[in-house]
């Protein structure tokens, strides 16, 4: 009797430990596959994944868009599409962001690592008319996070099905979207989330009207709320930051919508 109860014992124990220990690593494994997104204003977020931090397309103080970047705000690297000052802090006009000689810039296409993120850069050309004063460069950021493939559009044009092809699955699409279409028009915007088919689009680059100070900033650029209003699945969150995990499993497109940082606040 005592043998079949110190036995009953011993395997109650062992349960207990492979339950806490499958436990621990369901959670050690999800935390590793989540990628946390902040968005900070305009075209510029924060992503962070194991431990590490990019931060892509930082934008200048009040030039263009009537409010300042939040001086906070740190990184591991950035990643810069194109010389624009929404996009590269003003480095290309000779101003001097507060990360200048700080933190590492990308802007070139090419494959990098930062921590555990894996980066590819694809030549892409700026949407028309724009940008004829640096060559029209724009470098589409493709970010792996694990399992998780996103892609960051900058102010690209439309592309053709051959870079389509080589971008291969993506999770995540970050692609400019605003009610004056300044980057891509209507119908671009539409050919671009059919061709790609991401799971999750994120719209960015429009105007937010609670940040503008009534002089007409940013010229040409509207707010995103009449774009998405006849979109289905449409998610409009009350912050700026979302943890994305399990992307795969979607099974329905939709759209997600950050709130700005609360850094920001109107000048």
């Amino acid at each position: 009797m005592n043998t079949i109860n110190t036995v009953t014992v011993s395997l109650f124990f062992l349960l207990i430990y492979s339950l806490s220990y499958f436990s621990q690593n369901d959670a050690d494994q999800t935390q590793s596959d989540q990628l946390n997104v902040e968005y900070i204003a305009h075209a510029s977020f924060l992503l962070e994944y194991d431990g590490t931090t990019i931060l892509l397309d930082p934008f200048a103080d009040k030039v263009w868009i009537g409010y300042s970047f939040p001086k906070g705000v740190t990184a591991d690297a950035i990643f810069s599409t194109h010389p624009h000052y929404d996009h590269d802090g003003g480095l290309f006009r000779d101003y001097v962001p507060y990360w200048k000689d700080k933190i590492t810039l990308y802007q070139d296409p090419s494959s990098y690592t930062v921590g555990s993120f894996k980066i590819t850069g694809f030549i892409g050309k700026h949407s028309e008319p724009y940008g004829k004063e640096f060559g029209q460069k724009n470098t589409i950021w493709m970010i792996e996070a694990g399992d998780i493939r996103l892609l960051y559009w900058g102010d690209n044009g439309p592309v053709n099905d051959n870079l389509i092809e080589k971008f291969g699955r993506i999770d995540i699409l970050m692609i400019p979207m605003d009610s004056t279409y300044h980057i891509l028009k209507k119908d671009e915007t539409e050919s671009m989330i059919t061709s790609i088919n991401p799971k999750i689009i994120i719209p960015m680059h429009y105007k937010h009207p609670d940040l503008e100070n009534g002089l007409g900033h940013p010229k040409n650029l509207g707010p995103i709320e009449s774009v998405l209003e006849n979109k289905d699945n449409v998610e409009w969150l009350q912050s700026n930051k979302y943890q994305f995990y399990d992307i795969s499993q979607l099974t329905q497109q939709s759209y997600i919508v950050f709130q700005h940082s609360p850094d920001i606040v109107k000048e």
